[in-house]
Order: structure tokens, then C-alpha cells, then sequence
């Protein structure tokens, strides 16, 4: 195997995409990434270059990240894309980025695969079969960066019919494999959430929320690491 090539087996991969494209901000003709021949499914490839020389160290303490569910509405197999939306989603456009990072060593995790998925504006989920709105995966760079386009998920009713009064807080569901580490399952919130009373919602896991416009383009903006932990069973 070629120096650089790391190779992930995943479940129904569906196609391949890198992350970091300045490009993917607020493009109005963006639409998601196309699945990959029947061959490819269940195989992805990736190709990445070697750490750079002045890869950084974290800066400070890294704090582990807290677990959650993977909940009710996960599914396997969401396609790789920079962008979870298609074009003309309703929401408010957002723009999630970080780096991945690795408790034990404090350096960049190049490679790790991130799955991240969350309600639409009419609080529901798509069903992840044949509708993949507001669902994909992307890799993180060879300085462990990524960066994310879609809307911001907003608080919902899990049974709206039958407890009205019960909501979620507003977040993404996030899921990180990187070969060594052990899978996080976790939910990324906001800090200020009028619904943080919802009592799974985690502070230590809540985002600041930044307002920003480019080129006439207005979109809100929110920072998340992703902290992993060395798996002691690995080789």
C-alpha cells in the first residue's frame, strides 16, 4: 500500500468528498455530492498527503467529549458531502467547523471519518433510505480540520401529538471513527438554547453562535472539537 493511503471499510459507503473547501460557504448552485458506482458501495478510499511539518498541538487542556445516544433516527450509510442540505433548504444557513484531535497524543487526527445528521425547519428527521436531506459524512483534513454547510437544527417535540410540552433542545447528532480511537457517539448544542432546559441538553458540549455575511450572504457560524480516545484494544 502506497506511503499516505488510508484505507476505512464503512457501512454502504455512498460516495467521497474532502473537507476545508472555502468554496463550500453559502454557494446558492451547491447540491449534494452524487453516489459512487455499485462497485464502490461499501468501500471508501481515501487518499490523504502526509501530516505537515508544523502540525500544531493542542493548545491548553483537551477535554474529553461527553457521549450521547445515537438516538432514534440514526441510520447508516448517509452520503459523503460538505454540504448536509439541498439547495433551496428552508433554515438558517450554518457553517460547523473544528479540528479533530487526538486526548492522547494532543495532535490532529488526519482521516477521521464524521457523520452528522438533525430535524429540518418542520421538526423532522428525514428518513435516511431514500430522503438524505440535513444527513452526510465528511473526513477530516490532513491537519485534523473540517468544515460543514447546512441549517441550523432548531429545538422540536419528539411526540408533538402526545407530549406537547416535551422538547428537545436544539443540535446535531455527531458520530466520529478513527481507526485506534474509540467511536464517539455524541449531540453538539448551542449555548443560549431557549430549550436548554430539556434535560439532555450538556453545556460542556454547547457551541457559541457567530453572525457573519460574505458577499451579501448572511449565515451563522459555530466552532466544535472533537476529542478522541485512544481505543486500549487496538493494535
Amino acid at each position: 500500500m502506497k506511503s499516505g493511503r488510508r484505507k476505512f471499510l464503512q457501512q454502504a459507503g455512498l460516495g467521497l468528498a474532502a473537507t476545508g473547501a472555502a468554496g463550500l460557504v453559502l454557494r446558492a448552485d451547491a447540491r449534494p455530492t452524487l453516489a459512487v458506482t455499485a462497485e464502490e458501495v461499501g468501500r471508501v478510499l481515501i487518499q490523504m498527503g502526509a501530516m505537515p511539518k508544523e502540525a500544531m498541538t493542542a493548545k491548553g487542556e483537551l477535554k474529553k467529549i461527553t457521549p450521547m445516544s445515537y438516538g432514534p433516527f440514526y441510520k447508516p450509510g448517509s452520503p459523503f458531502r460538505g454540504k448536509l442540505c439541498t439547495m433551496g433548504e428552508a433554515g438558517t444557513p450554518f457553517v460547523l467547523t473544528g479540528r479533530v484531535w487526538a486526548f492522547d497524543t494532543k495532535r490532529p487526527i488526519a482521516g477521521a471519518v464524521l457523520e452528522l445528521w438533525h430535524v429540518d425547519t418542520q421538526e423532522k428527521y428525514s428518513d435516511g433510505v431514500n430522503d438524505f436531506r440535513n444527513r452526510g459524512r465528511l473526513i477530516s483534513s490532513e491537519t485534523g480540520a473540517y468544515e460543514v454547510e447546512g441549517i441550523r437544527p432548531i429545538p422540536y417535540r419528539p411526540n408533538a401529538s402526545g407530549a406537547p410540552d416535551f422538547w428537545r433542545c436544539a443540535h446535531f447528532h455527531l458520530l466520529a471513527v478513527s481507526p485506534g480511537y474509540k467511536p464517539l457517539v455524541t449531540e453538539i448544542h448551542f449555548q443560549g438554547d431557549p430549550r436548554k432546559s430539556d434535560p439532555m441538553y450538556r453545556p460542556e458540549n454547547a457551541i457559541a453562535v457567530e453572525k457573519r455575511e460574505i458577499n451579501g450572504k448572511s449565515f451563522e457560524t459555530g466552532v466544535f472539537d472533537i476529542v478522541l480516545e485512544r481505543d486500549p484494544g487496538s493494535k
